[in-house]
Parts: structure tokens; sequence; C-alpha cells
């Protein structure tokens, strides 16, 4: 488990005394995080400010946002690497199904030319 300071996390946080701790953890070998904030045991900590709250909410909602943001990048990753796979598989069929078409005309038009009529088209 990684600690890191809530101040080097937000600069323009003031913690008046008040010792808080950030515990990041990744989830499910994915780039999530949970945030969780406490304040240290210590003696010297104070009841907190009723701003520190609302601080709290507002940079537990950026996480929020944070994460849904990491896993809709993720998403839309995902669906472009198997639109691309999707593409280019429906590019090679096509090009088999025009080679394979080339194929048949060129069978065919053999078939035209040995017919045994006098006015066969490979004559002229």
């Amino acid at each position: 488990m990684e600690m890191i300071a809530l101040k080097s996390l937000h600069p323009s946080f003031k913690l008046n005394k008040i010792k808080c701790n950030i515990h990041c953890k990744r989830l499910h070998n994915t780039r999530s995080y949970t945030l969780c904030l406490c304040k240290s045991n210590g003696s010297d900590s104070q009841a907190p400010q009723p701003g520190d709250t609302k601080k709290q909410e507002l940079l537990a909602q950026i996480v929020t946002l944070q994460t849904r943001k990491i896993r809709l990048t993720e998403y839309l990753d995902e669906r472009s690497a198997y639109l691309t796979q999707f593409g280019e598989k429906a590019n090679s069929e096509f090009e088999k199904i025009g080679e394979d078409a080339l194929k048949e005309l060129d069978e065919a038009s053999a078939r035209v030319c040995l017919l045994p009529l006098s006015s066969s088209p490979c004559e002229m």
C-alpha cells in the first residue's frame, strides 16, 4: 500500500495541524485507484474544520470522475482495437471475394472460348 500526503496531491489545501494521509491502492490490475482519507491517531490532531468535509467530498468527486475517465478511455481503447481488427478482417474478406470473382470470370472466359461454335467471340 502506497501512502501519499494530502498536501502533495492538492497544494491548495491548508492542513492546519491536521495530519491526513491518502491511501491509494490498485484494484484488479486496472488503472483505477481507491482513495481513503484518514486522520492520524496522534494526540496533537484537532477536530476537523467545517470546510474539511466539503474539501474531502470534492476530492472524492474528483477521484470518482478521474476513475470514470480512465474506465471510459480503456473502453474506447478496447472498442477501437476491436473495430480495427474487424475492419482488417473485412478488408481481407473483400479482397478474397474479389480474387475469387476474377478467377471465376477467367474460368468462364476460358470455357466460352472453348465452345465448339463457329462464331465464338474468342476467334475474332
